[in-house]
């Protein structure tokens, strides 16, 4: 009797429990139907990125080897200057430079042994001649430009003064180019004092382009100097056969724009590679002139 009571209490409390369930589901259901209650979001995983093929970062660009002339207008023959720089160590180079009878442009280095005597030599034999100015390079260190250099602690005046100084040192020189000087030519200031002097003596500016930020060709151009800038190093590599690659580059610039400057050094490799081709340059229609005949006003 007392289990028969006690079964029926759990089913009473059984079904009690089994509605307020219900009702509490049924509530909840009410809610969510009326906007009581959001309902959960469902779970959203981001798109897995696809990842790119990993590969070397291209090699940084190397600077501009110079700024290049307009392109020549139809009719107008190509025409090339040669700069030998670095003269004044040994007149035999000098000797060696005239036998191939060509307009060779000499840049002397002032206050060596031979400056003078090399620059005279020169001109008397119709040979235009540069003061190849020694100005402040980046790296001194394995750089010496050598006594009469330009350096940018110098002030104005005191480069003014220089400038005149070295001119003294290499006579007849109509013009002037840098020896070095990669960090000199940045320089605003110290540049603009030196065109004032080439202006001045009613000389033109060559620049060797030894850096790309080189300011040199804008300020002449704004002063009202003749100018120019070096297209081609001739012999950054002293091989016989890589120079004369580097002819056949300089042609190449001129006859696609008219003119063009190589500048290269008194090397026996250099020398030698000139003797090569220049004296065949007629045949191809390249003319050889003298650097003053292609310097813009």
């Amino acid at each position: 009797m007392g289990r028969q009571r006690k079964n029926r209490g759990l089913l009473k409390w059984g079904g009690l429990l089994a509605l307020g369930f219900i009702a509490g589901a049924a509530f909840v259901f009410f809610l969510l139907e009326n906007g009581y209650i959001q309902r959960p979001s469902p779970e959203v995983k981001p798109p897995i990125a696809s990842i790119p093929e990993e590969r070397p970062l291209p090699p940084e660009a190397p600077p501009p080897e110079a700024p290049q002339p307009p392109e020549a207008p139809p009719g107008y023959y190509p025409r090339v200057a040669i700069v030998i720089d670095d003269m004044g160590q040994d007149p035999k180079k000098l000797k060696e430079l005239l036998k191939l009878k060509e307009p060779i442009t000499i840049a002397v280095i002032p206050h060596l042994r031979y400056s003078r005597e090399v620059a005279l030599q020169a001109s008397s034999n119709g040979l235009e001649v540069l003061l190849h100015l020694p100005m402040e390079p980046k790296d001194t260190e394995d750089n010496d430009p050598g006594k009469g250099a330009l350096l940018t602690a110098m002030s104005a005046d005191e480069v003014r003064a220089q400038v005149e100084q070295d001119l003294k040192a290499v006579p007849n020189a109509i013009g002037v180019n840098n020896h070095m000087g990669s960090k000199f030519t940045e320089d605003e200031i110290l540049m603009r004092a030196v065109l004032q002097v080439v202006k001045k003596k009613e000389m033109f500016f060559l620049d060797s382009r030894t850096s790309s930020n080189s300011v040199a060709g804008r300020l002449a151009r704004e002063l009202g100097v003749r100018n120019a800038d070096r297209n081609v190093f001739l012999d950054n590599n002293r091989d016989v056969k890589y120079i004369k690659g580097q002819i056949s580059e300089l042609v190449s610039i001129a006859r696609k724009r008219g003119k063009a400057i190589g500048i290269g050094h008194p090397y026996p490799e250099t020398i030698e590679a000139l003797k090569e081709t220049v004296s065949g340059l007629d045949g191809k229609g390249i003319v050889i002139v003298k650097l003053s005949e292609i310097v813009e006003q």
